[in-house]
């Protein structure tokens, strides 16, 4: 779930360009009294080469760089702290001479690098951090990125590179379908230990916490002109979404984490979260991470006509009303043979074309009764490349089994709770319906599965979207050859439908 990137892959790449760089910044031989240098007088110069060094990163080929604003600290020989004179004024600077006041006469010393907003050796690792543009790691220096480095006496100036102490999170969201209008507003992870707060810089390099810290860290996503964070944009194959890579800095620790991800789409205006847990893991100093970041949000199928060969809109896709109560032209006509439905299947003859995996009536009765089902107005789905809220959890097939002394999920299908197999045999009778409906996501969510709450056409008209579901099953009903059995729920019920005729445009799905 894990994948552990060394900081350290970086070097050798680096060190090719380390090698180009000029002799004013880097130099050899052997120690000599330390240069006062020529740009400040009385001062000495620290020099950072760029082999693995500060402070944003390339991630796709490890470069590393010194960023605007960036400066050191230093204790002299008197044991005093000291900041650099000067600090970085460009982006993505390979290689910098600092210029440090005080009194430097040893051979080498000990260089901290705190932060932008820390000084000497006291760290600051941010509890709200901000990405501005995906792929941008600017914002490392404010949100708490920090290290040390030994600078050693070489030709007159002195020589050092950082390793880091802060751990690094990178999330690249995706998501299997294309999306039209969505983004990743926030991304907040929670330890069950402190991730953020105050620390002293350590000697050797490692974070000593000062008092109370965070256990949580919101990053938040900004792209310019634009206050909806990151959009996931279509991937190159158009088959899914994914956005730019984003990247937090915490505290190395071992630590099981909880991450969240906001996303909002603009078009349907719905929000919701996304959680993903990950068990105990060791997040070193120094290193990256990828988090598992694929978004798992369940996508809406086609409507049918029950068991047609095709679906209700096929080939007049772009005729399909995705409004409430609009109509479509071209809705199917008993003269389109493929998306007409199938009228030659009577009692006790089940589904042959689409409908035929759909669950029989059987099993419908053991959902309907036995399947513990949840109202959800919070889990999200998508239709048409939106997001969207609204649907209902059921406990999957092997657990209604399970329940029941049943000895596997198969059973399901051969007979109804009561005992009487309604594929077969013929029973005059209202079918049942359940009213106890629960108004939550289910605590054990492994154990269940969840249909989008996606309504029905009727006529070309788009009905009851997001506030009713209608499923179709595999069984056709003995007294009404013009209709099949379907689910239907709504917040308040689900119910064993029989109400429906076959020339409604239903979802299909499969047992759970």
């Amino acid at each position: 779930m894990n994948v552990k990137l060394s900081y350290h892959w970086a070097v050798a790449a680096l060190l090719t360009v380390f090698a180009g760089c000029s002799s004013d910044d880097i130099t050899t031989g052997t120690e000599t009294k330390p240069d006062a240098g020529k740009t400040e007088a009385g001062q000495v110069s620290f020099v950072a080469g760029n082999e693995g060094t500060r402070t944003s990163l390339n991630y796709d080929n490890g470069d590393f760089y010194w960023e605007a604003g960036d400066k050191i600290f230093v204790k002299d020989d008197e044991n005093s702290f000291h900041a650099s004179s000067n600090a970085v004024t460009e982006t993505k600077v390979p290689h910098f001479k600092f210029m440090m006041p005080g009194k430097y006469t040893q051979n080498s010393y000990l260089v901290y690098y705190p932060g932008k907003n820390g000084n000497n050796n006291n760290v600051t690792i941010a509890k709200e951090q901000t990405q501005n543009e995906p792929d941008n790691t600017l914002h490392f220096g404010t949100s708490g990125d920090c290290g040390t480095g030994t600078a050693t006496l070489q030709g007159g100036q002195y020589k050092f590179k950082l390793t880091h102490s802060a751990a690094y999170l990178c999330f690249k969201p995706s998501y299997d379908h294309p999306l039209t209008s969505t983004y990743v507003t926030k991304i907040e992870v929670t330890a069950d230990k402190d991730i953020a707060g105050s620390y002293t810089l350590e000697s050797n390099g490692k974070l000593t916490a000062k008092g109370t810290g965070s256990k949580t860290i919101t990053l938040t996503p900004k792209s310019a002109g634009s206050s909806d964070g990151f959009k996931m944009k279509n991937s190159l194959s158009k088959t899914g979404c994914e956005t730019g890579r984003m990247f937090m800095v915490i505290a190395p620790g071992t630590y099981e984490l909880t991450v969240k991800f906001y996303v909002k789409d603009t078009h349907t205006n719905v929000s919701g979260v996304i959680t993903k847990t990950f068990k105990q893991f060791n997040y070193g100093a120094n290193d990256y991470y990828d988090i598992a970041s694929a978004l798992d949000i369940t996508a809406a199928g086609k409507y049918y006509m029950w068991d047609a060969k095709q679906d209700y809109w096929y080939q007049h896709d772009s005729d399909q009303p995705k409004e409430v109560n609009v109509q479509g032209p071209n809705s199917p006509t008993s003269a389109d043979a493929d998306r007409w439905y199938n009228n030659k299947a009577k009692f006790p003859t089940a589904a042959s074309y689409s409908a035929k995996s759909c669950p029989n009536i059987n099993e419908l009765y053991w959902y309907c009764l036995h399947g513990d089902p949840h109202w959800d107005n919070t889990t999200l789905w998508t239709e048409w490349g939106y997001l969207y809220t609204g649907g209902m959890w059921f406990k999957k097939a092997e657990v209604i089994a399970h329940d029941n002394n049943k000895a596997n999920a198969a059973a399901l299908k051969a007979a109804s709770p009561d005992g009487k197999d309604r594929t077969h045999q013929t029973h005059y009778e209202t079918p049942k319906h359940n009213e106890n409906v629960k108004k939550k996501t289910p605590d054990n969510r492994k154990n269940y599965f969840f249909l989008p709450a996606t309504g029905r056409y009727e006529s070309g008209t788009l009905k009851d979207f997001r506030t009713m579901g209608f499923y179709w099953t595999s069984s056709t009903i003995p007294y009404f050859n013009e209709r099949a059995y379907n689910l239907y729920f709504d917040a308040g019920k689900v119910t064993v439908s029989n109400l429906r005729d076959r020339n409604n445009g239903l979802e299909l799905w499969t047992s759970k």
